[in-house]
């Protein structure tokens, strides 16, 4: 038997965000009316269908399209022919196509069929949606086929198209241009013949052999002589400079220089230096033999002062001579000025010739260039018109082929399958009913995934753990929704259990929260959960209960205690329960007065751990009220409270952004009443 309980432990593997198969047939079996209803329209309609669609007959003929009216015809007229690529050859296919379907093609084709009498704008509608043509792949070959529920009358309009076609087509592809052709030939002779003897006047008139190599040879001789004329500028310049140089520099020289220069106030043998000199040596040997007081050295210094009075009276004598010779720098620059002179005429001479030779060659260049551009134009229109000339040459002679051509269908077109159709008809009944069942298939799918995306209960607890973020910590179904039965004590005992085995540091949990937008569901489920605690035995419970403590106080009857908690006083009843205790008034308290505050509550909450072991508040129903906000920071614990196929996910939502903001702490949630929608065979089999 499939478990009434799930807890935690027992969640299945699958990731968060992904659909098992499990998840998938429920959402299959939960929208099974949908289902049904999608597919018996589907397959009624494809049954209908069916009904309606007799067995029908395909009459098809084969024809062979030699690509350009007029190619098998022109061989050897231009030589071979280009090949076609098969981009062209696909359009040439395409536009015999839009031939074949076009309603005179059609018009005619009823019109053989009918002997005559026109056919109305619907029955040419119908004939046309029957008529299928189709191009073979990589092949010049069309199909045409007929779809008729009668195979003579498919026959019949093969071939009264195929008629109808070639009929048609002979119309269409008549060239009637010739006559035309012919005075544009003319008129472009003409026009030739003016512009080759224009072309030779201008040849002549500007002197012309071969415009290219005239330009380029003029201009080739226009640049050398710019060259040379810039030379002979530089050089001109450069001649003029140096002269001026050579004329300052010549201003400025002596024309004689000083050679040699000669001063003196000795002669040759000068008696008294001699003199001088050797009584100074018969000095120095008589101060060697003889003292200095001796009497003959006197005499020698007398001699000696005679001698040097005579050669200061003779130094006083004093003899000078010079010698100049021509300058030979200003010979050299002389020279080298009439050099340069000689030099700078013949420069201004040559400046002079280039000038002339400089204008000449422009007015070439220029000349040339007004030749090149007016036989440019000219040739250009020589060129376009003989292409224009050959072209119609030879339109013209292909026009008369083509016509000779069209008037024999078999040099074009080719009718290489006569309309044939099969002895037996094809039968699309069978096919019709797949259809529609298939149909009905895919109308099932877009309605349960529109009812999947749309729907804002939830059906599975994984879809609640997908879009609240939340584990569930248990999952309860709908056969333990009475929790007076075995299955709901059953369940109550084992998330009762859970609930009493959580700790933090070792100190476990005692305030636990349940929320839920059920007033009802919420109720009874935490009445079952104290229940369930208080007969563990584990010490005193109190269940505190802001949506039904009316109903605790009129069951209670005269079996009231007062218990105080600071400045106000808790009533409290004993319930069958062994063990379990009910407020009577929780509003007149700190937990649901509105003037209370975090801390009146939290010191009413601390008083009521010394008296209980655990207390279970069941919050209001209107969660988002600033005294159910404080309440949902004072527990130690919340559980969301998440009814199968009744609690909206926005509104779950909604309720755990409350209080995660508010400051209290989410064990997750409790699914309850879980429907198993799928049978229990295949539950087994999953």
């Amino acid at each position: 038997m499939t478990p009434v309980v799930q807890t935690v432990m027992e969640a299945p593997a699958t990731p968060r965000g992904l659909l098992s198969l499990r998840d998938v047939l429920v959402h299959v079996f939960y929208n099974q009316k949908a289902i049904i209803v999608c597919l018996l329209i589907g397959l009624g309609l494809g049954v209908a269908t069916a009904a309606l669609t007799p067995p029908t007959y395909t009459a098809a003929g084969l024809v062979l399209l030699r690509i350009g009216a007029t190619q098998a015809a022109q061989e050897g007229l231009n030589g071979p022919q280009t090949y076609q690529g098969g981009e062209v050859v696909l359009r040439a296919l395409q536009s015999e196509v839009q031939i074949i379907r076009s309603d005179p093609v059609i018009a005619a084709a009823m019109a053989r069929l009918g002997g005559g009498e026109p056919a109305d704008p619907k029955a040419m509608a119908a004939f046309a949606e029957s008529l299928k043509v189709e191009i073979e792949d990589g092949s010049n070959v069309l199909r045409i086929a007929f779809v008729s529920p009668d195979r003579a009358h498919a026959l019949a309009a093969v071939q009264a198209v195929l008629d109808a076609y070639l009929d048609r087509r002979a119309q269409l592809y008549v060239n009637g241009s010739r006559a035309r052709q012919d005075g544009e030939i003319a008129r472009y002779d003409r026009a030739l013949s003016d512009t080759e003897a224009e072309i030779q006047r201008i040849r002549l008139d500007h002197d012309v052999l071969d415009i290219d190599k005239d330009i380029a040879l003029a201009s080739d001789r226009l640049e050398a002589l710019v060259q040379r004329s810039g030379q002979v500028q530089e050089r001109r310049g450069a001649v003029g400079a140096e002269l001026t140089a050579v004329a300052r520099q010549l201003a400025t020289t002596e024309g004689r220089v000083l050679d040699s220069q000669e001063r003196t106030n000795t002669t040759p043998n000068d008696e008294a230096r001699n003199t001088l000199l050797r009584l100074r040596q018969d000095r120095a040997h008589v101060v060697e033999q003889y003292n200095e007081d001796w009497p003959g050295l006197a005499e020698i210094d007398a001699r000696i002062a005679a001698a040097q009075a005579q050669i200061v009276e003779n130094a006083q004598d004093i003899r000078s001579s010079d010698r100049t010779v021509r300058n030979p720098v200003a010979d050299l620059l002389v020279q080298r000025r009439a050099s340069l002179r000689i030099e700078l005429a013949s420069l201004q001479r040559q400046s002079a010739e280039l000038e002339t030779q400089l204008a000449a060659a422009r007015a070439r260049v220029a000349d040339l260039r007004t030749a090149e551009m007016r036989l440019h134009d000219l040739e250009r229109s020589r060129s376009a018109s003989e292409t224009i000339h050959r072209s119609l040459l030879i339109g013209r002679a292909g026009a008369a082929l083509e016509d000779q051509a069209v008037d024999d269908r078999n040099t074009t077109v080719r009718i290489v399958q006569p309309p044939t159709a099969p002895m037996s008809g094809r039968d699309l009944r069978p096919t019709l009913i797949l259809a529609g069942l298939a149909l009905g298939v895919a109308l099932a799918v877009a309605t349960t995934a529109v009812g999947m995306v749309l729907r804002q209960v939830f059906i599975a607890p994984g879809e609640a753990e997908s879009s609240l973020g939340l584990d569930a910590v248990m999952t309860i179904d709908a056969t333990a929704s009475n929790l007076r039965s075995d299955a709901g004590l059953t369940a109550m005992a084992r998330l009762a259990g859970v609930l009493l085995d959580l700790s933090i540091d070792g100190r476990p949990l005692q305030v636990f929260q349940f929320v839920g937008d059920d007033a009802g569901a919420k109720c009874r489920l935490a009445l079952g959960v104290a229940q369930a605690m208080a007969t563990q035995a584990r010490g005193p419970v109190l269940l505190i209960d802001l949506d039904a403590a009316e109903h605790y106080r009129r069951k209670a009857g005269g079996s009231v205690q007062r218990l105080p908690a600071g400045r106000s006083h808790l009533e409290v009843a004993q319930s069958a329960s062994a063990g379990l205790w009910a407020a009577l008034n929780p509003l007149e308290t700190p937990l649901g007065a509105p003037t209370a505050t975090v801390q009146d509550g939290r010191t009413f909450l601390d008083l009521m751990r010394g008296a209980f072991s655990r207390i279970v508040l069941v919050g209001a129903r209107d969660f988002d009220t600033p005294e159910a906000r404080r309440l949902h920071g004072l527990a130690d614990a919340s559980l969301l409270i998440v009814q199968a196929e009744a609690t909206r996910a926005p509104a779950a939502r909604r309720m755990r952004e409350v209080v995660l903001a508010s400051g209290g702490d989410l064990l997750g949630f409790v699914f309850t009443g879980r429907k198993h929608h799928v049978p229990e065979a295949i539950y087994r089999w999953l």
